[in-house]
């Protein structure tokens, strides 16, 4: 009897590079993830793969908005650029400033003008959205403790001007390269269906698609990230017996 056990793999056993629209004046690479929100749900869970790995995150990170409403635009985007230099100042090795969405830009001396929004609503007002962060550093027991020391960064932060600091309720997570854990579940994904041949005999069929894909992440606590590959098994032909020539 001739078993098939097919892995329809494509280029997933190919080396996958994270897309990177430009790179910080730093010379960092933007493909750090931010991710937000509250942790997943139990209905969620059910829409995840049966193999996953669960990861601490590289970051904690706190959202902050600076605002200012100084009537001349010049000096509110001074004020506003003298309380980032101000920050960063004080951030020495144990903090980061951080700016953008879904992939961060570290912010230093070289480029701390960055982009200003204007306020819609009041044209004399002008604010910039961005992160403070700190290393988890592999500890994710620590983030309550690492929360307290981000916000007291802030709350000590000296303001300059009319420009005001808002500061998020809940800390985001961050982390660097996230393709960096793809084999690590490729092998995660094939031991589970080595013994899932193992368990159901060799004379199954077993067809695995998706490998290719992405990784995904879900938040599953303050400081740690369910990383997965959306793939699908399918088994097929168990017990079937094969015809002899």
């Amino acid at each position: 009897m001739k078993s098939a056990w097919a892995f329809s793999v494509a280029a997933s056993l190919l080396p996958c590079v994270v897309p990177v629209s430009a790179r910080a004046d730093s010379g960092e690479v933007l493909e750090t993830i931010v991710v937000t929100g509250s942790r997943i749900g139990y209905r969620d869970l059910l829409d995840t793969p049966a193999v996953s790995i669960t990861r601490p995150g590289d970051f904690l990170m706190l959202s902050l908005t600076l605002v200012n409403d100084t009537r001349n635009e010049q000096a509110r985007e001074s004020e506003i650029y003298a309380t980032l230099q101000k920050m960063l100042a004080r951030a020495g090795k144990r903090f980061e400033l951080v700016y953008g969405e879904s992939f961060t830009t570290r912010i230093n001396e070289s480029n701390v003008r960055i982009p200003l929004s204007k306020d819609e609503k009041r044209p004399d007002v002008e604010y910039v959205e961005l992160f403070v962060r700190t290393a988890l550093a592999g500890q994710p027991g620590r983030a309550a403790e690492l929360t307290l020391a981000l916000r007291d960064f802030v709350k000590n932060a000296e303001r300059v001007g009319r420009t005001e600091i808002d500061v998020g309720d809940e800390p985001a997570l961050s982390l660097a390269r996230p393709e960096r854990f793809r084999y690590e579940l490729i092998d995660a994904i094939a031991k589970d269906a080595a013994a899932m041949r193992t368990l159901l005999g060799s004379g199954c069929e077993m067809t695995i698609e998706g490998l290719s894909s992405r990784i995904e992440w879900q938040r599953v606590s303050v400081s740690e990230l369910l990383l997965y590959i959306p793939y699908t098994m399918e088994i097929s032909r168990c017990g079937v017996a094969t015809a002899t020539q």
